[in-house]
């Protein structure tokens, strides 16, 4: 069996480029020191605004505590450019508001395992921008050792200031992430470590945020990415948006969702009223959970049906059996297909830290 070799060449820039058995990596497409998943915020399977403390751009936390914070998807214009993108989108985080020491607003992203970049200097970077109100950000490395059993408590970081202002510029963190040696792990497998922008902490979170304060803002970031070692601004430029294809393959490893308008298996009949079918998905990090809405049936001879109250079983690494009532008249073991063809119907299928 061969071996993956990695070496570092000499890049145009007159910097190194990681290689992976010869080929060189472009930075930001197929980095191996960067663990941020879609920091070019193409992908938003699950919608484009979001208020709630909930994931919201693909692999983004919208973390709230008290006010309005609202996370969206917003474009920008064709031919602007950031370092040597050409980006399409980028995220927003408003907020107002807040007026307790305990609130919070931040945007938040986990990685799998906390023994990513454990023990090792890594430099966070990016562009940043305040799109409205007043103040900067903060940002900060923190770890969490799981759930089950006894695991260790959370190791929360120092956080640094990033000054802002109404254009778009870059910016480079460093931080000393500590060695987790000693450290238990909860026995749930879902551990991590993550990055939090913070864009408003009450005063309970000074320690974490370089005491940022209540903050009425906007904040927008866009090519969010992680290098090894000590790094200035001036690497920002290196970045690469990452190739469109891989990158939701790597977003769908944790969240996956079919629809609207979308055939999502085929089946069977199995009572005159109630159906299932095998729907096929991404392989997910773990054990995923599955929530639908208006998922539809229909048969041969008849218009689509929706099955009410789906249950979902016999979950394995790539197939689930999704069956429930559907009132079309069907002869058992007749052939049904699946559908979320209602404007509104999903199916998601999700293993998120």
């Amino acid at each position: 069996m061969s071996q993956l070799r990695t070496n570092a060449i000499l890049d145009a820039s007159g910097g190194t480029t990681a290689t992976v058995n010869g080929i060189p990596l472009r930075p930001g497409v197929l980095d191996p020191e960067n663990r941020i998943i879609n920091g070019a915020f193409d992908f938003w399977q699950r919608g484009t605004s979001f208020t709630a403390s909930a994931y919201g751009a693909d692999r983004w936390l919208n973390g709230v505590s008290g006010g309005t914070v609202t996370m969206s998807r917003q474009a920008f214009s064709v031919g602007d450019t950031l370092g040597n993108n050409n980006p399409t989108y980028f995220a927003r985080q408003t907020v107002s508001g807040q007026t307790l020491t305990s609130n919070l607003a931040l945007i938040q992203q986990r990685f799998e395992g906390v023994r990513t970049y454990a023990g090792q200097t890594i430099t966070v970077l990016g562009w940043a921008k305040r799109s409205s109100g007043s103040g900067n950000m903060a940002v900060e490395m923190a770890q969490t050792f799981g759930t089950g059993g006894s695991p260790s408590a959370d190791v929360t970081g120092t956080g640094q200031t990033v000054t802002l202002t109404g254009s778009w510029a870059p910016f480079a963190v460093t931080f000393s992430v500590p060695s987790i040696t000693g450290k238990t792990l909860g026995t749930n497998g879902n551990d991590y470590s993550n990055i939090n922008f913070w864009t408003s902490a009450g005063s309970d979170y000074n320690a974490r945020t370089n005491s940022l304060g209540l903050q009425t803002i906007g904040v927008d970031l866009w090519g969010i990415h992680i290098k090894q070692g000590t790094h200035t601004t001036s690497a920002v430029d290196l970045y690469r948006q990452p190739e469109l294809g891989p990158e939701l393959a790597r977003c769908q490893r944790y969240y996956e969702r079919f629809g609207p308008n979308t055939y999502i298996g085929i089946g069977m009949a199995w009572e005159t009223n109630a159906a299932r079918a095998v729907v096929n998905y991404t392989p997910k990090r773990g054990t995923p959970t599955f929530t639908s809405n208006e998922v539809v049936v229909y048969k041969a001879t008849s218009s689509g049906v929706i099955m009410t109250s789906p249950s979902f079983d016999l979950p394995k690494s790539t197939t689930v059996l999704i069956y429930g009532s559907a009132s079309m008249s069907a002869t058992a073991g007749q052939a049904i297909q699946v559908l979320t063809n209602n404007p509104s119907g999903f199916l998601a299928v999700d293993a998120e830290l």
